[in-house]
């Protein structure tokens, strides 16, 4: 079945985390998604061999990174700082649907290929662009990662426990979030253009304001109430404890849900068999269990260590009114029955490493689902089929670009 953007091309050309995770949603969503790189300098993702301190390579060499974040894309390895390379990638643009660019601010004005430029091409385009710092100001034009969207969104002191340094997420929470927002705004953007006769327009996203955004809580409700910095969590002294996570027999934890303390205070102590609690004054009502909070969490410490996580889960189980989750490791997502029953991890067939479990596009569609419909390109890989296809270029005009060293 075809998806929901089926029909549509976007001319990609990305590095690293934000941009290819942003062209990957959407070609999971079925727009075909054609990624231009330097034959010379690829996207760096392709070579990286260590990511956080963990071992970015397969066995093969090629790495876990780039795989991942470029799947259903082709390859058009094309120099842009070629005149012939420009005017070729200018011929692509005529009559593409979006384009999208994760280089330094300015890169592609500097080329002659800026929004002005190929907004007068195809004024139907769609130009997405990231940037670190935003798109005005004196860091406009600086280099960025997924670290500063971090640290200067005010991320780092949301993690960790009170007093402990900031806290880098080594999942790189600013290049997800921010290529989910390039997505979002590009999907937005194709809304506009077929409600406004056919407009393109220009989509910015930053990796500080998309981690601002992911920060979304602690953000809004710092601004309106004037507070400097969000509290960090500390579950010694959680304000309620029944909102908390504790360490089971099995050195595993689990985590409870109950904000609705006051209700849910007899069943809770019921199910972890310390009814001698409900009525003790310390803990009676909500404002004494958070009065007495420490003494009430050293209490369920040591309750809850006596049992197993599966053992927890089985009284929890019983009682659907209190919101309970065991807390998991990447590891047990392939067991986990949620994530089975919803096919959240689906299994694929890839070309180099046979069957494997791979992580499905997070939205599931009735009609017109995302798809995995090819693995990340080889560079270079599909330079001809794309040049035949899309400029009609014949195999003596595409022998004549890769002896000029246009293409490869």
């Amino acid at each position: 079945m075809p998806g929901p953007l089926d029909g549509l091309t976007m001319i990609e050309a990305t590095n690293w985390g934000m941009g290819p995770i942003g062209g990957l949603m959407l070609g999971d969503l079925g727009a075909d998604i054609i990624k231009i790189e330097s034959p010379t300098r690829p996207d760096a993702a392709r070579h990286v061999t260590d990511v956080a301190g963990i071992n970015n390579l397969m066995p093969d060499g090629r790495s876990a990174a780039f795989e991942s974040f470029n799947r259903n894309k082709r390859s058009l390895a094309i120099d842009l700082k070629h005149d012939k390379g420009r005017e070729i990638f200018k011929s692509l643009i005529k009559d593409a649907d979006i384009f999208l660019e994760n280089y330094r601010p300015g890169a592609f004005d500097k080329m002659g290929l800026g929004y002005d430029v190929l907004s007068k091409i195809n004024p139907a385009l769609i130009y997405a662009s990231t940037s670190g710092y935003g798109f005005q100001g004196e860091e406009a034009n600086k280099p960025a990662l997924d670290a500063v969207g971090q640290a200067r969104s005010g991320f780092m002191y949301s993690g960790g426990a009170p007093g402990d340094p900031p806290n880098w997420n080594t999942l790189a929470v600013a290049d997800v979030m921010g290529a989910t927002c390039v997505a979002y705004g590009v999907l937005a953007a194709v809304v506009h253009r077929e409600r406004n006769g056919g407009k393109g327009q220009k989509v910015e996203v930053s990796h500080i304001n998309a981690n601002m955004w992911l920060a979304y809580w602690g953000v809004a409700v710092s601004m309106m109430m004037g507070l400097d910095e969000w509290p960090r969590f500390d579950r010694k002294r959680a304000g309620n404890p029944l909102w908390n996570l504790y360490g089971c027999a099995n050195d595993e934890w689990i985590m409870l849900g109950i904000i609705d303390s006051t209700r849910h205070w007899p069943e809770f102590c019921e199910v972890v068999e310390l009814a001698e609690l409900v009525d003790d004054p310390r803990f009676d009502t909500m404002e004494h269990r958070n009065d007495n909070r420490e003494e009430l969490v050293r209490l369920l410490d040591a309750r809850f260590a006596k049992l197993s996580v599966d053992e927890w889960s089985a009284r929890f189980d019983r009682r659907p009114d209190l919101i309970y989750s065991r807390i998991q490791r990447f590891r047990d997502l392939p067991n986990d029955p949620a994530v089975i029953a919803n096919q959240y991890l689906i299994d694929y067939q890839h070309r180099h490493y046979g069957p494997i479990k791979v992580l499905d596009h997070p939205v599931h569609f009735s009609e017109s689902p995302a798809s995995i419909r090819r693995d990340a390109p080889e560079l270079g890989e599909h330079s001809a089929d794309v040049l035949k296809e899309r400029l009609g270029l014949s195999d003596e005009q595409i022998a004549e670009l890769v002896i000029d060293g246009v293409i490869s």
